[in-house]
């Protein structure tokens, strides 16, 4: 997208102001500032669905999301062109909310779902900004030649894939410790320092699968987001932010990365597996030598 013409459209640049409109008036310059975190594992969106009385229907989307009317019964004070989008994965976007706003929404919805981990929230995190022109044209980054128009779907499409960048760093980090921590034992096993029974073992086992199992639901969020208007110009804007925040590329790295994680598993349970075997042999050997020492000493105590 670096370099392409302006992207231009007949209709007009805004629709007609509504309760759903997170910008300020049509033709006005503005800066939308987004903010996404991971807050936790996961979010139950049916909680704050049914608190705020959306209804779930056939073409639930991945998030959720809160818009002025929402907001203002939270931070109990007008709260125009804001916004938040919760996403299932664990993360929450702000959009145009103040760091005071966004923690007095996060106080709110810890009664609504599981308790929010701040030290997630505090590393885990990313920031964009989006200087919206007179024309409604905005570039998708500082010093990009491309240019989009602000249409509805872009709002909940910048809020996307910034939670999944966040969640992304996120589950980069777990790899790492994972990767850190299966060469450790294998590098101990193999020097013999620990010994693995099968409780041990299954320990492990089930810590490494819990992960898997849990990044699976995360790894989703490398499908494009859609909506009800999607078009080309939110479509292409998605490619040039993914681009921007190199998702596929360290979704590459990541996937290679469990690659070794699963292999350095397998090791590690045919380390453990060997040395268990090898107790049994030496067993096996104790108890066969018992049989000849326990006939000799009988002989013995008879003569």
């Amino acid at each position: 997208m670096h370099g392409t013409e302006p992207v231009r459209f007949s209709r007009p640049p805004f629709p007609a102001p509504g309760p759903d409109m997170a910008s300020a008036p049509a033709h006005s310059a503005r800066l939308l500032r987004f903010k996404s975190c991971v807050i936790g594992p996961a979010i139950d969106l049916e909680k704050p669905a049914a608190f705020f009385r959306i209804e779930r229907t056939a073409s639930w989307k991945e998030y959720l999301e809160l818009n002025e009317s929402h907001l203002e019964r939270i931070l109990q004070k007008p709260s125009p062109g804001k916004r938040v989008f919760l996403f299932e994965y664990g993360c929450a976007a702000f959009l145009n909310l103040d760091e005071g706003e966004q923690q007095i929404f996060l106080e709110f919805l810890s009664g609504l779902v599981e308790e929010i981990d701040y030290a997630m929230v505090a590393r885990y995190s990313e920031s964009h900004v989006l200087n919206v022109n007179e024309e409604g044209e905005f570039a998708p980054f500082e010093g990009s030649a491309s240019r989009f128009r602000l249409e509805p779907p872009v709002l909940p499409l910048v809020a996307s894939l910034l939670a999944k960048s966040a969640a992304l760093t996120k589950i980069e980090a777990d790899v790492d410790t994972h990767l850190d921590q299966s060469e450790q034992l294998i590098v101990n096993l193999q020097r013999g320092r620990l010994r693995f029974n099968k409780r041990t073992s299954s320990a492990v086992l089930a810590k490494f699968l819990k992960f898997e199992f849990d990044s699976i639901l995360t790894i989703r969020i490398f499908e494009r987001t859609t909506a009800d208007t999607d078009s080309w110009n939110s479509r292409s804007l998605h490619d040039t932010l993914a681009e921007h925040y190199e998702l596929n590329d360290r979704y590459e790295v990541l996937e290679s990365k469990m690659s070794s994680l699963r292999t350095a598993m397998k090791t590690h349970n045919s380390l453990s597996f060997e040395s268990n075997e090898n107790r049994l042999y030496v067993w096996e050997i104790f108890l066969l030598l018992l049989f000849p020492l326990g006939a000799l000493a009988r002989l013995l105590l008879h003569h």
